[in-house]
């Protein structure tokens, strides 16, 4: 089973340069169960390419109002090639809802919070809360040049175009006129500012060439 590889890159972690368990959908598709066992291989994708990153089996024995998940996996040293297994041992609790029924968290194996998310990120072994490794979001660390370029290109790629900024997009088949022109009006406004961006960092260049 492939597992999830090491190797971080400088700087603060991100979340999204990591992976994360979420709580919540793991009920939602029926992986996890009050009063049940369960098992089987968690599997992530990427967003952009929908192509598989990691896998991981795991089990979980759940009660009506505690329980644990155990995850296994093997993790791949990417400096040196060397293969370790790794092993989660996480639990969970729940909380009374002011209207009825409960509410189910993890336990982080680091702090103790209680969380509907825990988090890996590149070159750690722990899944944990997001506090427990200080990770941010990608977008803290993106300048508004930068989002508007990635969210450009998201929106290129919902209608299934890879072209370059400015390009011109196709109408996929099947697409309603008024949808589609929504979606190019929203690529258009994000392209603007980076091409604002743009010639304010060229009209820089030139000021500081011309010294």
């Amino acid at each position: 089973m492939g597992g999830y590889g090491s190797g971080r890159s400088g700087g603060r972690p991100t979340i999204e340069s990591g992976l994360t368990l979420n709580l919540p959908r793991l009920f939602k598709t029926g992986w996890l169960k009050p009063g049940a066992c369960t098992s089987g291989a968690l599997r992530w994708s990427s967003v952009d390419t929908g192509e598989e990153t990691a896998s991981m089996g795991f089990e979980a024995r759940l009660g009506e109002e505690d329980g644990y998940v155990r995850l296994h996996w093997t993790s791949t040293n990417r400096g040196s090639g060397e293969k370790r297994q790794c092993e989660n041992h996480i639990t969970l609790t729940t909380s009374s809802q002011p209207f009825g029924g409960r509410r189910w968290w993890f336990v982080c194996p680091r702090t103790g919070q209680r969380a509907t998310r825990l988090h890996l990120p590149s070159g750690t072994t722990v899944f944990a809360c997001r506090s427990a490794y200080w990770l941010a979001y990608r977008s803290q660390r993106e300048t508004p040049c930068d989002r508007a370029l990635s969210r450009a290109f998201a929106l290129r790629r919902r209608l299934g175009d890879d072209g370059g900024i400015g390009e011109d997009v196709a109408k996929p088949k099947g697409m309603h006129w008024r949808i589609f022109e929504r979606a190019l009006e929203r690529i258009d406004q994000a392209e603007a500012i980076v091409e604002r961006h743009t010639v304010v960092l060229l009209d820089r260049l030139k000021l500081v060439g011309s010294r």
